[in-house]
């Protein structure tokens, strides 16, 4: 007759995974005791690592936006996704960056797309 035999399993403190072994295969507490948080240099630091999020962020949206854009304008309406999209964006942003946004685009991005663009037809024919 076969041996009724119950695995034992240990029911993690810190996120109450069950498991059976020496450390939590989810967060990898030993035998379900909590593992004692750490710190990287407190207040200061965790909101400085915060707001360099947001800056990259905030780099990412616009560079995002300013490639759209260029497409947008490049294909015409062949392009009605790249339009769409950036007719919602500037929807959502305020009139006035729109218009320090243009004047940007007319003082220096033109120059260097133009640049960036000549840089690639030479380069890759």
């Amino acid at each position: 007759m076969p041996q009724n035999v119950r695995k034992v399993y240990i029911v993690c403190r810190r996120c109450k995974t069950r498991f059976a072994g020496d450390y939590c295969p989810y967060c990898g507490a030993e035998k379900g005791t909590p593992v004692a948080l750490r710190s990287h240099g407190g207040l200061l630091s965790g909101l400085l690592r915060f707001l360099l999020s947001l800056a990259l962020l905030a780099a990412i949206l616009l560079i995002t936006f300013i490639v759209l854009d260029y497409t947008a304008s490049a294909e015409g309406d062949r392009h009605g996704a790249a339009r769409a999209i950036l007719d919602s964006a500037r929807y959502a942003i305020p009139q006035s960056v729109l218009d320090y946004y243009a004047e940007l685009k007319i003082q220096f991005l033109d120059s260097w797309i133009a640049a960036i663009k000549d840089f690639f037809v030479t380069v890759f024919g």
